[in-house]
């Protein structure tokens, strides 16, 4: 059985290449059929889109996803429509993008966060960092489909304590690439690393997003000056209950002395509800639960 198993994959991947993205029409069904339930996630998790798709922002306002073949997003977001992909961040990131001037996107991969954003407030700039050079392709193809370069800036660094160079660890599946070296790499690169505060200055920074795969606190610490004068409110990946322990040590050392679960219901104080690996919220002062 084992043998068996990388010829399979090769299987797949030639259909692909080969009749699923080439056959007019036929994502658009997978589409259709995913999205009433006619297609169960067991296949379409499967099947990974390409090219142009319309999504749709919390409040129904529509922007352009340009897929890429090598995207471990674009299923989760294409095929449902936005609905299988970090239902409780989605909101409250739009919600919160309304009121702020600047918004920071640490670890933007194709920059679904940053559209977001834009959608939000049609005033707003983001300043989107992406250390991963294969995936700035698509990330800048994706500001410039939706017409956004006036309003985005594209870093191709990665952030932490300090500046200099270091090594980003690639797994197979890009989206969870990281300085951290977390998870089994396919492939390395060098790359360069600044601080916030070097690369966002006296920016009036209001939101910062972070999904750097376990690197966050290093992320927190580099931009010390930013959160003491900017007060922005951070979301911030923890997948254990070990890095939200730290995330939540190094916020708190710059006066973030609130946390709260991203659920359905809304905000929910940290300390009332269980470890769950998702997005949580940090500020300085109470927030009023959004929807």
């Amino acid at each position: 059985m084992i043998l068996k198993v990388r010829p399979r994959r090769r299987l797949i991947k030639a259909a692909h290449r080969h009749v699923f993205w080439r056959v007019p029409g036929l994502q658009r069904l997978v589409r259709a059929g995913s999205g009433r339930g006619h297609i169960s996630p067991a296949v379409w998790r499967h099947l990974q889109p390409l090219g142009q798709w319309t999504l749709h922002a919390p409040d129904g306002t529509p922007f352009v996803y340009d897929a890429a073949e090598h995207d471990g997003l674009a299923r989760h977001i294409i095929w449902t429509d936005m609905r299988d992909w970090e239902s409780t961040t989605q909101p409250v990131l739009f919600d919160l993008a309304r009121r702020a001037e600047v918004f920071v996107d640490v670890g933007a991969y194709s920059g679904i966060y940053t559209l977001l954003a834009c959608v939000a407030n049609p005033r707003l700039h983001a300043v989107a960092f992406e250390p991963n050079p294969v995936k700035l392709p698509q990330l800048r193809a994706n500001v410039m489909v939706n017409g956004l370069q006036d309003r985005v800036t594209i870093v191709g660094k990665a952030l932490s304590t300090e500046s200099g160079r270091a090594t980003l660890a690639i797994p197979s599946d890009d989206s969870t690439a990281s300085l951290g070296g977390a998870r089994p790499a396919d492939r390395t690169v060098d790359v360069d690393v600044t601080t916030g505060d070097d690369a966002l200055g006296d920016l009036p920074v209001g939101l910062i997003k972070i999904d750097v795969e376990g690197f966050e606190p290093e992320v927190i610490t580099g931009m010390s000056r930013v959160l003491v004068t900017r007060r922005p409110k951070i979301i911030a990946e923890c997948l254990d209950p070990g890095s939200l322990r730290k995330v939540r040590e190094s916020a708190s050392a710059f006066g973030y002395r609130h946390a709260y679960h991203l659920t359905r219901e809304g905000l929910v104080p940290i300390e009332e509800r269980s470890f769950h690996p998702c997005n949580y919220l940090f500020a300085t002062e109470p927030v009023t639960a959004t929807s």
